[in-house]
């Protein structure tokens, strides 16, 4: 009794270009991040079930063309495969990656997982629960089934440990969080991960 799940980092975005960006939700692929997605739909072997999308405008860019080759899939729009938002929004309007580089290697030196920045901000806690909820969702689909799920590094690289290490505290998974692998735009981490019950 298990589930296939297949976890998919969205397509090159302005941000992941080094372009300053506005909005952290409306982020937009580049012209490369639009050929990755179209790559992808081609590329898959197996067809989905169920298709859980982030509510990120890039994530669900680069789903739009599995959906589209897919349309029997059940399509879902997530909050909790939303990217990890720890630096409050409103003070990277207009900055590079770059330019925040210094504030993020602060955060994650500190290494403090109920410490929220500001406004529209999270803590490291409420990734940890979201993306736990998001595994206990899946876990309750039927027998054999396929999921794909749109989302973005950090979120991603949250459920691979909740389903790599299970038994990490929370400090724990903080601490050994930026040691888990790169994931490069448009890569497809499988797993099969038991049903609930």
């Amino acid at each position: 009794m298990a589930i296939h799940l297949y976890l998919v980092r969205h397509g090159e975005s302005a941000g992941n270009a080094g372009l300053p960006t506005e909005d952290h939700r409306t982020i937009p692929l580049t012209e490369k991040g639009k050929r990755q997605a179209e790559d992808l739909a081609r590329q898959w072997k197996v067809e989905p079930d169920t298709i859980f999308v982030s509510p990120f405008q890039r994530a669900q860019d680069t789903a739009l063309p599995t959906m589209a080759r897919f349309p029997k899939a059940k399509i879902r729009i997530l909050d909790d495969l939303q990217e990890f938002t720890y630096l409050s929004p409103a003070t990277c309007v207009n900055t590079t990656k770059e330019q925040r580089r210094p504030r993020v290697e602060a955060y994650w030196e500190r290494l403090r997982p109920d410490e929220v920045d500001g406004a529209d901000a999270e803590s490291f806690r409420q990734l940890a629960e979201r993306t736990q909820h998001f595994l206990q969702e899946v876990r309750k689909l039927p027998d054999q089934s396929v999921v794909f799920a749109f989302s973005h590094m950090m979120c991603i690289t949250c459920i691979r440990s909740w389903i790599e290490h299970p038994e990490y505290s929370l400090m724990e998974r903080m601490k050994t969080f930026r040691s888990f692998p790169f994931i490069e735009n448009t890569e497809v981490l499988a797993y099969t991960i038991e049903q609930e019950g």
